[in-house]
């Protein structure tokens, strides 16, 4: 399926009721249902030490929506022991305290909470085209992925990988056994030994540079005609764009983890993820601050796409975490600059447009992992106590959960802290209402990737190819039981209405926006009983890239709030 290939839907609503069909002696049933919203939070605390503490409830946590204070009404601690923890211990009594009262003792550690099963975990490692050249970095980085997943995955928890090379290709579905993770993460280490496309790059601005410089000295000539800036800007366009293209990625991933239940991860291993896109194609060796303030260094501003990211993840419940393994790159020397002939490659170990080049990527991966109770990290060194801090925030934290208050909007700032204690809390910075019609979209997306458990309405979908050369079209006829759906009654006998949700994913993972089409119905009085013998026929023509791209079709009950959902491919079922 292409990235962005268009599901092209033409709906027909028949009825799909044989004569034979003996009437049925109940009526569909007559109802609706209405949903409260709950809000929830994966709140981490943790000391100075930077370890988990136990024991607090929920009158220990002071709670903001939208700058109001309100109240937690469901709680709940999930209090691992696989890292270093620390208990709670009474609050000192105020100062104005009678002297005679009895000091306040330290407490034995709490008692663990009562036993409930710990929330599923769900980890998606998001691997950027890395280019590593250093096999030892390249060995620490991988190993440290290989221990993140073994120490956090166990039971029903599950992981999926996905990478990046200027798309998005899913190397493995989500899956419970660490072994075919490690496997892949195995091969993925052996393809990683290159050098980075953006040092190619910048040696041949170097050169335009150079040359266009001896332009302008030449008294025959007397003018650099702009440089080897229009170069540049091609370059920092074409980083733009990919830029926009791995942040759509990245909601996809989030839309995708918000159709499933339990405590979700992205862990984004990045290798470009810049706050101005193309900055470092800009500078020059030497750069100094003075060089930011040109207008062309700060044009492709990607605060958007990354404000879209953070969005989509609180939307979703998703926390992210990042670690940009390059961190401050070296300056390599090309055979017409060498080190020897190169007075400013001599002058220090690191040029300016090296730490500008940092500082860019660090913003933007700060940007999106604080806004999402997540942490960022840079450079190989600091692997082990990022997988530390991601492993133990997978092992303890505490579920807050209230009700959305009155009056409140559809998006939201939100703090939290522990009340009369010296505790750093990380928590996601904004929460996201989202409607009946985004939460199908994200489980259309869920089922490409794993059943919904909570699907009631049994549709079924028969598939036939209407071309056989690319673009593939394929027909749909998706059947909808009337029993399944929820009527209401009016003047002329029954109505409601249903939706047809439509999502694809290519073989190697690219994976297409979910459209939709809502269609209301109708059943007169005299027709009720026989029609619950029937179904209603939505016919949709999809196109598809391949024979093993994957098509799921959802149907939602707009008036019960339930759902069905089908996977087809061109080349059979799904």
């Amino acid at each position: 399926m292409k990235k962005t290939a268009r599901l092209l839907l033409a709906p027909l609503l028949l009825a799909g009721l044989s004569p034979a069909q003996k009437p049925a002696a109940e009526v569909p049933r007559v109802t609706a249902s209405a949903e409260l919203t709950l809000f929830n939070l994966d709140v981490v605390v943790t000391n100075a030490a930077g370890d988990a503490v136990h024991g607090l409830k929920a009158e220990d946590f002071e709670v903001r929506h939208d700058g109001k204070l309100i109240k937690v009404t469901n709680f709940h601690e999930v209090r691992g022991t696989a890292f270093p923890s620390v208990s709670v211990v009474p609050v000192a009594p105020p100062p104005d305290v009678p002297p005679d009262a009895k000091p306040a003792l330290p407490s034995e550690p709490a008692a663990p909470p009562s036993a409930e099963p710990r929330p599923k975990r769900r980890i998606v490692l998001f691997i950027d085209r890395l280019q590593i050249p250093d096999p030892d970095r390249r060995r620490e980085l991988f190993d440290s992925l290989r221990r993140l997943l073994s120490e956090s995955l166990e039971g029903d928890d599950e992981a999926m990988i996905v990478t990046w090379e200027r798309s998005t290709r899913t190397v493995l579905p989500f899956t419970t056994h660490v072994d075919e993770l490690e496997a892949i993460l195995d091969r993925l280490e052996d393809g990683t030994g290159r050098t980075a496309s953006e040092t190619a790059d910048i040696n041949v601005l170097r050169d335009e540079d150079a040359w266009f410089q001896s332009l302008a000295a030449d008294p025959r000539v007397g003018t650099d005609s702009g440089g080897f800036q229009v170069t540049a800007e091609m370059y920092a366009q074409q980083a733009f764009f990919e830029m926009k293209a791995k942040t759509a990625a990245l909601k996809g991933l989030a839309a995708t983890l918000g159709g499933m239940d339990g405590r979700k991860v992205l862990v984004f291993v990045s290798h470009r993820f810049s706050r101005y896109a193309g900055l470092e194609f800009f500078l020059r060796d030497r750069a100094d601050p003075t060089a930011l303030t040109d207008p062309r260094t700060q044009k492709l501003d990607t605060k958007k796409f990354l404000e879209e990211v953070t969005r989509t993840a609180n939307a979703n419940g998703v926390t992210v975490y990042a670690v940009f393994p390059a961190g401050m790159e070296t300056p390599v020397p090309s055979a017409a600059d060498s080190r020897l002939q190169n007075p400013e490659l001599n002058s220090d170990p690191l040029g300016g447009r090296e730490r500008f080049a940092l500082s860019n990527e660090l913003e933007a991966l700060s940007f999106v992992t604080e806004k999402t109770g997540g942490v960022a990290a840079v450079g190989v060194g600091s692997l082990p106590k990022f997988v530390d801090r991601v492993s133990a925030d997978l092992d303890s934290w505490y579920s807050l959960g209230y009700p959305a208050p009155p009056g409140a909007g559809n998006a939201a700032p939100v703090t939290v802290r522990v009340k009369d204690r010296k505790l750093n809390v990380r928590v996601r910075g904004s929460l996201v209402e989202k409607t009946a019609a985004d939460q199908m979209r994200d489980r259309v997306l869920a089922h490409l990737f794993q059943p919904d458990g909570r699907a009631k309405i049994p549709i079924k979908v028969d598939a036939t190819l209407a071309s056989t050369t690319k673009p593939f079209r394929l027909k749909l006829e998706v059947k909808v039981p009337i029993a399944s759906l929820a009527l209401l009654p009016n003047a002329k006998g029954s109505s409601g209405a249903f939706s047809v949700f439509v999502a694809s994913v290519g073989p190697k993972g690219d994976f297409s926006e979910v459209t939709r089409r809502s269609q209301p119905f109708e059943i007169p009085e005299a027709d009720l009983a026989t029609a619950k013998s029937g179904y209603y026929t939505y016919e949709i023509e999809v196109t598809a890239s391949g024979p093993d791209a994957r098509i799921c079709v959802g149907v939602w009950d707009e008036t019960g709030n339930e759902a069905g959902f089908a996977v087809v491919r061109p080349s059979g079922p799904g």
